[in-house]
């Protein structure tokens, strides 16, 4: 009896500590949509008409944001989204061909940010759109003495210039995860040091 009611003690004392390492919940997580990308100068993109091979091809945006479709001529695409400049490509073609089927689609997207402080100055190429801990990761991390609750992107919009914080350790803890954003063409980070 004695060694029943030792065993029982210590299944009793086992469960309370493995419930104390437990944890209940999950982190919450959201999915966040990829931003519609817009086209810029010098991006390529990719137009095809269906069942015209020779209509359809690759097409680099010019510097002033114009791209030279087979009998339509030109069609301004700068700030425009891909599904923008399909519906336009479709109109213009409605004058030519019968029920044209236009798809634009991105071939290679023109796409740079920029990186400098405790990560080291680099301009980063990207071909898809990336979260910003994403590109902390690809910029090799944030160095030793480089302070991760304090990383900084800057955005420029017509007009203004929009500065947004980074706190890695609470977006790792699951405090805040709203915060990793994806980036935009022309994005600067800045991870600034340690304070002293």
């Amino acid at each position: 009896m004695r060694k029943l009611w030792l065993v029982f003690l210590l299944s009793c004392f086992g469960v309370i500590s493995c419930k104390s390492y437990m944890t209940e919940g999950e982190i919450p997580y959201k999915v966040f949509p990829v931003p519609e990308y817009v086209v810029k100068a010098g991006d390529t993109l990719n137009i095809s008409v269906l069942d015209k091979e020779d209509l359809s091809g690759q097409s680099i945006v010019s510097p002033d944001g114009k791209i030279r479709l087979l009998l339509v001529g030109e069609v301004e695409v700068v700030g425009k989204t891909l599904n923008q400049i399909q519906d336009e490509a479709t109109a213009r073609y409605v004058k030519f061909l019968r029920n044209p089927v236009v798809e634009v689609s991105l071939a290679i997207p023109n796409f740079e940010v920029y990186v400098f402080g405790e990560i080291g100055p680099q301009v980063i190429a990207l071909r898809q759109n990336i979260t910003l801990l994403e590109l902390l990761i690809r910029a090799g991390g944030i160095r030793p003495q480089g302070d991760p609750t304090n990383v900084f992107l800057v955005r420029r919009i017509p007009g203004k210039e929009i500065r947004y914080r980074f706190n890695l350790d609470t977006y790792l803890s699951g405090e805040d995860i709203n915060q990793n954003i994806y980036l935009q063409p022309g994005d600067i980070i800045y991870v600034p040091p340690l304070p002293f």
